[in-house]
């Protein structure tokens, strides 16, 4: 069985303290896989995509929730798709950030926060019973929290992206490329694709194509949504149909 833990890159130390220590507790249960892409593709979603067995492999989803990573797409969008098939998901809240203070629909999931000082026991307690596992290891809890308090403090500080003001926000958007024309303009004529079809429309690798969809999602020309059977359709928001109008190409 597989445990996932969904982060953004900055906070990768994070994630890697608690998968050491899960590892530690259930190493003979399950395998824990971060998401180390340094483009921060999501590899829940990309997982699930690969077949039926995948699918069943996964027990449970952990994802690290703060200030900084609300502000990326590809947390909600992970979640998004572990939800559709049923996968156990649970939000860690930290770096100042409360449950109270989750969005949907992270909001409708029984999560921790990993500031408190029985934060440790709460995470095992529950990812035993969903291992199925009635007795657990001796675990050091509070060296664990006090690893987890001190990789902390190499997180960077809070990005005031949604504080920006809309001329900052316009200059932060850079222009598009020739590539990412494209692809609104295959998607404009569609229904959705998933990143699977458009790779082999272009002629390319799967990997580099979805590093492309991600700078569409993070400008807001495109937005993903699960599909069935774990796939992920892409499609245009109204910013990317106004894009068409504005240039013509509609």
């Amino acid at each position: 069985m597989k445990i996932f833990i969904s982060h953004i890159q900055e906070e990768f130390q994070v994630a890697l303290v608690l998968k050491k220590w899960i590892d530690s507790a259930f190493a003979d249960h399950c395998e824990v896989l971060v998401s180390t892409d340094p483009e921060n593709i999501p590899v829940v979603a990309q997982y699930l995509e690969k077949d039926e067995q995948a699918l069943s492999e996964v027990k449970a989803l952990l994802i690290l929730c703060s200030p900084n990573s609300l502000q990326r797409p590809w947390i909600s969008f992970d979640a998004g798709c572990a939800w559709m098939r049923k996968i156990f998901i649970i939000p860690v809240c930290y770096s100042g950030l409360s449950l109270a203070e989750l969005p949907q629909p992270l909001a409708i999931f029984s999560g921790f926060d990993l500031n408190q000082k029985d934060f440790p026991q709460k995470l095992f307690s529950t990812l035993a019973q969903e291992l199925g596992i009635s007795q657990l290891p001796p675990i050091q809890y509070r060296q664990m929290r006090e690893e987890l308090q001190a990789v902390q403090e190499t997180v960077p500080p809070e990005m005031p992206t949604l504080a920006r003001g809309p001329e900052q926000a316009a200059t932060a958007e850079p222009a598009l490329e020739p590539i990412h024309m494209e692809i609104i303009l295959v998607l404009a004529n569609s229904y959705g694709y998933t990143s699977a079809v458009l790779a082999e429309h272009f002629k390319m690798e799967e990997k580099k194509i979805m590093s492309l969809l991600k700078g569409l999602i993070d400008w807001n020309y495109i937005y993903a949504s699960p599909a069935g059977m774990g796939h992920v359709r892409y499609n245009l928001t109204s910013k990317g149909k106004d894009y068409l109008k504005e240039n013509g190409l509609a």
